[in-house]
């Protein structure tokens, strides 16, 4: 497992990796910066979900680790320089896998908490979580995968209502535009979570977001979602048209029953 002592050198090893990233412009700089704040907030998010999900203090340390490193090959691309943000959004997490294996307190750790390390990195920005070799990878990849979704919705919904912080990477090439594509719709009435290559517009990324508590695996991670009312709080940065109302009754009841069943 992880004790507390190699948590520390886990803490210490990500803030040395972050601070040794130097981006070619300042913009790019503040992405690293921001990808690092967000790993942070991740892994607090994990930690309070641990508390409920898992038992021992061990266990719930594994779960900060695999948050703490989960973006960082987001943070390599960027400073690389030769990626478009949809390619980052889909590369990042296996290059984050790759890179923590070279970290120093990865090999003080045994070998099947290594696996749960890289199984929840590398399988974080999937669509859809993909079978695992067992129970114990599954839970902690569902964990991150929760912690990672509260971090977006709140930040992502500062970002649209108050102008606070970067705006999406996800969204840098999406256009102002008041209209909102048929494929994401099509997917949010379908129950599924949409896909990033169906956006094309800022709109169509506020279905997005909505769409993804289609895919929150814990009825605790339910209970935040909807007392920091994150689904109705995105929902009215949007126009309110038919289609888009639909979808978010669907949402919103879907979230409802998640929460009191």
């Amino acid at each position: 497992m992880i004790t507390v002592e190699l948590l520390k050198e886990c803490r210490l090893e990500f803030e040395e990796y972050f601070q040794s990233l130097t981006a070619e412009s300042a913009e790019s700089q503040l992405r690293v910066e921001d990808i690092r704040n967000h790993s942070l907030r991740v892994a607090k998010n994990s930690n309070t979900l641990a508390q409920v999900l898992l038992t021992t203090e061990e266990e719930r340390n594994i779960a900060e680790v695999i948050a703490l490193f989960h973006d960082y090959g987001k943070a390599v691309l960027i400073v690389q320089g030769t990626e478009s943000p949809i390619n980052i959004q889909h590369n990042h997490a296996a290059l984050s896998a790759k890179l923590v294996q070279q970290m120093d307190f990865f090999a003080k750790i045994p070998v099947d908490v290594q696996l749960i390390v890289l199984k929840s990195i590398e399988n974080h920005n999937k669509l859809k979580l993909p079978k695992l070799d067992n129970d114990q990878q599954t839970q902690y990849a569902r964990l991150l995968r929760d912690a990672d979704k509260l971090d977006i919705f709140e930040t992502s919904y500062r970002f649209f209502k108050e102008k606070n912080g970067l705006q999406p990477m996800m969204t840098l090439d999406l256009i102002n535009h008041p209209e909102v594509s048929e494929k994401v719709v099509k997917s949010v009435m379908a129950g599924k979570s949409a896909t990033v290559e169906d956006m094309k517009t800022m709109n169509d990324y506020r279905l997005l977001l909505l769409s993804m508590a289609f895919d929150i695996n814990y009825k605790y991670t339910f209970r935040i979602l909807s007392e920091k009312q994150f689904i109705q709080k995105i929902y009215e940065t949007l126009p309110k048209r038919d289609q888009i109302i639909d979808a978010y009754r669907g949402i919103k009841l879907f979230v409802e029953n998640k929460f009191v069943s």
